[in-house]
């Protein structure tokens, strides 16, 4: 456990997550890894005068799931006295998952999640004026991410990839206090501290291709031990800077977005077609 809290000391230092008075949010799903980000993020922040933390969560309308996890972030979040924020795909896009998931559609469930739900905890950060957004990626997380963006010669995403940096108008820089730390020891360190968390998986999870790539690190990590640090370190070396300023815009939703026209309005495009 004092492992654990030193390397997240040292990437909060490094990644510079809290400076001066600040609001730093926090996404908090309710998984293991958010929930400890934010704990950890709590205590540290105590010791800081003026820095403010927000808990902000994304209700992607997934019933039987997202409901329990909703209430397990609040009852934390009371306890650690944090503030809690709370949005919903029903508000924010005008549909559920649920709805979604059942319609005929081109992707996979999550292909649609991921993007509205990065969309929403950014717009939620924005509005709450935070300096820094906090996620829960661990290790294992970021080197599957690394290698999908491999996989699909996405470059721009590479560079997009947090930690952040650098100040993008529009775009609420990433920190990821997690980044260093195994899964295992996430869980290790989370059911040690008693922290709460939901146990359950999202129903639509193993449509994810991430599921692919998280066997492919696995393997390589048993084959060659210390492969996940190597691929972050080499993603590090190779990921080009995010510019100063301003970024490109969506030409439809003026939001930033690496292309004319960003993922989610394309993904609305296609949505707007389907029967939900």
């Amino acid at each position: 456990m004092e492992s654990v809290e030193k390397r997240v000391r040292r990437e909060i230092r490094e990644q510079s997550v809290f400076s001066g008075n600040s609001t730093v949010c926090v996404a908090v799903s309710g998984g293991k890894d958010s929930m400890t980000a934010l704990t950890l993020l709590r205590r540290f922040s105590a010791m800081r005068r003026g820095t403010r933390l927000i808990a902000v969560t994304a209700d992607e309308g997934i019933s039987g799931y997202r409901s329990e996890s909703l209430c397990i972030i609040e009852n934390h979040c009371r306890s650690l006295g944090v503030e809690w924020r709370c949005r919903s795909f029903e508000e924010s896009e005008g549909f559920t998952m649920d709805r979604l998931a059942a319609a005929t559609r081109k992707r996979t469930t999550c292909a649609y999640c991921g993007v509205f739900r990065r969309n929403l905890i950014n717009s939620m950060a924005l509005e709450a004026g935070a300096s820094k957004l906090a996620t829960g990626l661990n290790l294992d997380d970021t080197a599957q991410s690394v290698m999908m963006n491999i996989a699909r010669a996405d470059t721009s995403r590479m560079a997009m990839m947090g930690p952040h940096d650098r100040v993008v108008d529009g775009l609420v820089p990433r920190v990821q206090p997690l980044r260093q730390i195994p899964e295992n020891e996430v869980l290790l360190y989370a059911m040690l501290s008693g922290i709460p968390f939901l146990r359950s998986s999202c129903p639509y999870s193993e449509e994810a291709s991430r599921n692919l790539f998280r066997t492919i690190v696995l393997r390589m990590e048993e084959e060659m031990p210390g492969s996940r640090y190597s691929i972050v370190r080499s993603a590090d070396a190779f990921s080009a800077p995010l510019p100063h300023g301003k970024a490109r815009r969506c030409s439809s939703c003026g939001s930033v977005s690496s292309g004319s026209v960003c993922r989610s309005c394309t993904l609305r495009s296609e949505i707007g077609s389907m029967s939900i």
